[in-house]
């Protein structure tokens, strides 16, 4: 496990990079604001492939290999990244989408060793702490890249920390197996990890009420995280005149939050249904209390005046993104635990599409509004629609896979 975590923590560290390089790029490249929103909302076009993709491949031919061939495919677009900005901008996009590919099949991949290696009980905490290595990976990159811009220049950061996963494989090869180890293995799920998976239930994934919930919210979660994650830097730069080493710090307080907050409410999602909770209504009560809480937020930020009640606004959002994840995240396991992981890169590649999107809005926005005010109203919009549909539809049961058709 802490393997798998300290590649996803390079991971956002990989990916937060260009929020704050960004901010150099434009003023060196000349970028317009909707420029800069593409280089930003790249990645996920390539996300959102990779993330469909690797959660077929996982299920396939296992996480352990399908997560060591997504941080070497990163890695190297990560290194890459200075050369194609001065090749060419049509260069530079490319490379931001081949990056969102590698990165794609990193949480798919991590769901399936997840689903594969741990009981129920210790699943809400697993995923928490998954997250929570994107929240570390994020506090880390805000908290160390604006100053290493401002030494280094904005190149060296893709240097530095692209090498990084080139020497996390070493361990990995040589420190975790294909398969957990029998001790290891959960009992229950042992006979469940060797017999054949069956056909995928494709009829399911495309159709039934609950899994299409999961979808619509897992979107709007991802909208929200992504957006605040590729935006928050330049937000504060903006709006109150900051440096890039101010405004990074500025934006790593919120992610802070977040890890703490989704650590506490895995562990209490973990004791509730242990206790013999129905997983349902720890999900509902996690999920629609991170989602309101965040649509507070985003309308309170719109009502500041001052760089410190703006941070104050933002650290709610984010407790309300960190409580949402055990809400929802381990859903898609649970209505379909053979297949759980393919379920899971449906979830987040459509999140994906939604947070590209989104992404790029912001910068056209910004060009026509002068303002983040609409952003903000938007993503308080994606809250409270996803709070109806969880409460309304949303199941944490297994679908039996001859429901439907």
């Amino acid at each position: 496990m802490s393997w798998l975590l300290a590649a996803l923590l390079l991971c956002y560290i990989d990916r937060i990079l260009i929020s704050l390089a960004a901010i150099e790029m434009q003023r060196e490249f000349v970028w317009s604001d909707s420029d800069k929103g593409l280089v930003l909302s790249s990645f996920f076009m390539g996300y959102l492939v990779m993330q469909i993709v690797g959660g077929l491949l996982s299920n396939r031919f296992g996480g352990r290999n399908i997560f060591l061939a997504a941080v070497l495919l990163w890695s190297l677009f990560t290194i890459l990244t200075p050369l194609a900005a001065y090749v060419s901008f049509t260069i530079l996009v490319l490379v931001r989408l081949l990056l969102g590919v590698g990165e794609g099949a990193a949480y798919p991949s991590a769901y399936n060793l997840i689903h594969s290696w741990m009981p129920l009980k210790e699943r809400s905490m697993s995923i928490g702490l998954i997250s929570a290595a994107a929240s570390v990976g994020t506090v880390a990159a805000l908290l160390t890249t604006g100053k290493l811009i401002e030494w280094f220049g904005w190149q060296f950061v893709f240097y530095l920390f692209g090498s990084l996963g080139f020497v996390w494989t070493l361990f990995w090869i040589r420190r975790v197996p294909s398969i957990p180890p029998e001790s290891q293995q959960p009992k229950k799920l042992s006979s469940s990890i060797t017999e054949k998976r069956g056909p995928i239930p494709w009829r399911i994934l495309l159709r039934h009420p609950a899994v299409l919930t999961i979808y619509l919210v897992g979107a709007s979660a991802a909208s929200i995280s992504f957006t605040m994650a590729s935006w928050m830097p330049s937000y504060f730069v903006d709006a109150f005149a900051l440096s890039i080493s101010e405004a990074g710090f500025y934006s790593m307080v919120p992610w802070a939050l977040a890890t703490v907050a989704t650590l506490v409410a895995g562990r209490y999602a973990d004791q509730m249904i242990s206790l013999g909770a129905p997983p349902i209504r720890v999900r509902r009560q996690l999920a629609l209390s991170g989602f309101a809480l965040a649509a507070v937020c985003c309308i309170g930020i719109t009502t500041t005046t001052s760089s410190a009640a703006a941070l104050l606004a933002f650290c709610g959002l984010f407790a309300g993104l960190g409580l949402l994840v055990p809400g929802y995240m381990p859903v898609p396991g649970e209505l379909l635990p053979v297949h759980g992981d393919v379920l899971y890169g449906f979830m987040a590649g459509i999140g994906s599409i939604t947070s590209a999107g989104l992404v790029a809005l912001v910068g056209f926005l910004l060009e026509n509004t002068g303002s983040y005010d609409m952003l903000f109203y938007l993503i308080a919009t994606l809250a409270v629609a996803a709070i109806i549909l969880f409460y309304f539809f949303a199941q944490a049961t297994p679908i039996e896979v001859d429901e439907v058709g």
